[in-house]
């Protein structure tokens, strides 16, 4: 390679990288989308829950809230406690290995609360 094209060749490197950078930057900033997601169809976030994540009471609620629905959903007969098989073909596996503990009355049937007193002594703030 002669000396004219290495300098052309050095020139343009050095005149494109600062543009590689810079797209870099704008792509960490860029939030990540599904892309199997219409644009048409994507939702934009408002500006104050895309800055602001949930936490203190708000996200207690919410886990308690998930945690309930799961329990409701498994909870086939409508009585308000499951079996241990009922738990298990839920896949709520943290139940189904903990059952003996969380069945502290031996009925062979838990409660949601039976399940958040459980949580509770294992740290949960619930």
């Amino acid at each position: 390679m002669t000396t004219s094209a290495t300098r052309l060749l050095f020139l343009t490197l050095l005149a494109i990288a600062p543009l590689g950078a810079g797209a870099q930057d704008a792509a960490v900033q860029t939030p990540l989308r599904d892309p199997w997601v219409p644009p048409s169809s994507r939702k934009a976030l408002p500006q104050s829950a895309a800055q602001a994540p949930t936490q203190g009471a708000a996200l207690r609620a919410q886990v308690e809230a998930k945690l309930k629905a799961g329990f409701e959903a498994a909870d086939n007969d409508k009585s308000g406690t499951l079996s241990r098989e009922q738990a298990r073909a839920a896949g709520l596996g943290y139940i189904v290995n903990n059952f003996a503990q969380i069945d502290a009355s031996r009925s062979g049937r838990v409660s949601f609360d039976d399940v958040k007193r459980y949580l509770r002594r294992q740290g949960a703030d619930l």
